[in-house]
């Protein structure tokens, strides 16, 4: 009995999977001699195989489901920070102390610079919280936010009375600093995508 060409294309995707025995391999190669319209045609269809091999694997449905849970999980814990300091900084400057038989408003008295610092903070918590915008938008907020904030601090420096000490100007350079760290965070996110 011959080999068909049904048997041959029995024969097809064992071939092309490089997994068919040397004999296989041979006797695929002496019908292709043979036959080079056959030839044409099943390299042709192994072609799509190729392709299916070459791309990348689908993540199976285990994968993809615990993935969604982490940023969920991620998700929720953002959340919930945002709205902690949201509400720590918008309560902050409310706090008073009782002293010498009357409540002192400490900082909206003494110091309203600092208690528009500590709101402008709260602003942007509470947009991070209702918002919800991309990581990388938030980061680019915050990261603009920390560059021109401390440019207040510069402008005081020319104002009568204010205290011009290495204090200041080391808040400055700190708030300056946390620039800089959310300027590499929102860079290295702007990479990775």
């Amino acid at each position: 009995m011959g080999v068909t060409r049904e048997v041959m294309i029995d024969l097809l995707p064992v071939y092309f999977s490089s997994e068919a025995s040397a004999d296989t391999m041979r006797l695929m190669e002496d019908y292709f001699r043979e036959n080079p319209d056959f030839e044409r045609i099943a390299r042709s269809a192994a072609r799509p195989l190729e392709a299916l091999r070459a791309a990348a694997p689908v993540p199976n449905e285990v994968e993809r489901e615990k993935r969604d849970l982490q940023w969920v999980r991620e998700e929720l814990f953002r959340r919930r920070l945002f709205f902690g300091m949201a509400l720590l900084f918008t309560f902050a400057p409310l706090f008073s102390l009782y002293s010498h038989g009357h409540l002192d408003w400490t900082w909206i008295s003494h110091d309203p610079w600092g208690v528009a610092f500590i709101w402008s903070g709260a602003a942007l918590c509470w947009f991070g919280y209702f918002a919800r915008p991309g990581r990388r938008t938030f980061v680019l907020v915050w990261a603009i936010f920390w560059t021109l904030f401390p440019l207040v601090f510069g402008f005081h420096l020319f104002l009568p009375g204010w205290h011009t000490g290495t204090t200041t100007r080391l808040f400055g350079a700190v708030l300056w600093l946390a620039a800089i760290f959310f300027w590499v965070v929102y860079f290295r996110l702007r990479r990775e995508k």
